[in-house]
């Protein structure tokens, strides 16, 4: 990765990576949410100066929606690496776990990107909300695949309403997130997760 040269606020030369910038800049919108993070958090996590910023990334608008678009990158890995189960049973279960021990983690990604709460203030535009929700959305539609693409395989039972099932788990994910944002223990966390399992179509 390509480093750029960047004058600092004593006017050195300063060298920064755009992807490492990226990766701190989404840890603080993680952690944080999009209102919460200031200019300030973002340029010291990002190594950065303001003009710097806004010269490689934009405004801080801007900057969230890549940083969105990075994380989405991430959740749609774990997302795909965990639906690819032979048994949609088993990768769901898998999915919820791994999320939960993500969002644990103290050093992990944070989890504001999947719990917050639509955006509000002036500095994001409709179409930044609106690109949010579609984002919030997007682990149900890939939820709900799966789980018809297993109806049509017999591996969940005929007659299952496919959508309530997706949005059951998906609502959990972001409950479990929610929960860990503020402090929920992972071990009780994982029981949950064992619980919802049991609510899981069971064949005739």
């Amino acid at each position: 990765m390509a480093n750029l040269s960047a004058k600092n606020l004593g006017g050195r030369p300063v060298e920064f990576c755009l992807e490492t910038a990226l990766e701190a800049a989404t840890s603080v919108f993680a952690s944080k949410g999009f209102e919460a993070a200031s200019l300030n958090d973002l340029c010291s996590a990002m190594g950065i100066n303001r003009p710097s910023l806004y010269l490689h990334f934009g405004n801080k608008e801007a900057l969230y929606l890549k940083a969105a678009e990075r994380f989405s990158r991430m959740s749609a890995q774990l997302l795909e690496a965990c639906l690819s189960d032979p048994s949609a049973r088993a990768g769901t279960e898998r999915l919820l776990r791994e999320g939960v021990m993500m969002s644990t983690d103290p050093h992990g990604p944070g989890v504001c990107f999947i719990t917050q709460s639509p955006l509000t203030s002036s500095e994001a535009s409709a179409e930044t909300r609106e690109e949010l929700e579609r984002r919030r959305n997007t682990v149900a539609v890939m939820l709900r695949a799966r789980f018809d693409k297993a109806v049509m395989d017999g591996d969940v039972p005929a007659g299952t309403n496919t959508e309530s099932l997706a949005n059951f788990y998906a609502i959990l994910m972001q409950g479990l997130a929610l929960q860990a944002l503020h402090g929920g223990k992972r071990e009780a966390l994982l029981d949950v997760v064992a619980v919802s399992m049991t609510a899981w179509p069971a064949s005739c």
